[in-house]
């Protein structure tokens, strides 16, 4: 799990946990005194009130007086409750205060630059990783002859104008990528249009940009395509980014930027 979702879904569980005890206490302090002993009676039961310091064995409470025996068991139920949340809560709290999700980093990046020559890092501080994964050199996909050109801010030559669009928005939001890095599946090279590292977690994400979805025959292809990634554990929404566009329909910045935001932060 990505370590910003980590301590969202503990922030969400925090925030529900804080709720229980909230509405528990409110019920506690409405709640009648004593407790309840329950009895298996013939086909039902029967209730008996336990008053505090009084007698173990308890005072029979007439049907009449139901409503108060099912608040005494809820009340019970609630002081259990309440009590195990706070101790979730502490946890969760005290977790928070001490987890730093940069303490690895910062132990490579403390050291010399000399020291840092005979280590082998656990976890390199991010520049250093992403630099690192950006050395590495690779053929991308030829374009044909006559193709129109297209340019990002940087000067590399994509192949649309939409493409031009997703490279400059990772780009500003500071995203690395690869642009038609060869990847081979099953025997089978495909060149994604993006390959994208996503620096939080150092995952691998694969953007394809659908283009030309108002052509059979192109959906055709990029359905076979997907089926390729889906069949190599790649699944759209997860490490498979989708975007699509007809010639009606075309692709907007606003909706690039909204996917970065999802998936690449």
């Amino acid at each position: 799990m990505r370590k910003d979702m980590m301590i969202e879904a503990l922030l969400q569980e925090k925030k529900k946990l804080s709720g229980i005890v909230r509405d528990t206490k409110r019920r506690l302090d409405k709640a009648p005194g004593g407790c309840i002993r329950i009895v298996k009676h013939r086909n039902g039961y029967q209730f008996y009130l336990r008053a505090e310091g009084g007698n173990t064995s308890g005072v029979y409470l007439p049907v009449s007086e139901r409503k108060k025996a099912l608040a005494l068991i809820q009340k019970r139920y609630d002081s259990q409750i309440r009590r195990a949340a706070e101790k979730q809560l502490e946890a969760i709290s005290h977790f928070l205060r001490r987890y730093d999700p940069e303490s690895l980093k910062k132990v490579y990046a403390s050291m010399s630059e000399t020291r840092k020559k005979f280590v082998m890092p656990v976890e390199l501080p991010d520049e250093e990783f992403v630099q690192e994964w950006k050395s590495g050199e690779y053929v991308c996909k030829e374009f044909p002859e006559g193709t129109p050109e297209h340019y990002t801010d940087t000067g590399e030559r994509v192949r649309s104008k939409s493409e031009v669009m997703i490279a400059d928005a990772l780009m500003q939001a500071g995203i690395p990528y690869k642009y038609e890095c060869p990847l081979e599946l099953e025997g089978i090279v495909i060149y994604p249009d993006f390959t994208i590292l996503r620096k939080e977690d150092r995952e691998i994400l694969y953007w394809e940009h659908l283009g030309m979805m108002d052509d059979p025959d192109y959906c055709r292809n990029a359905l076979n395509k997907i089926r390729l990634y889906e069949a190599n554990n790649i699944y759209p929404g997860i490490n498979l980014i989708l975007s699509m566009e007809t010639s009606g329909v075309p692709i907007n910045l606003s909706v690039i930027k909204r996917i970065i935001g999802k998936y690449c932060r």
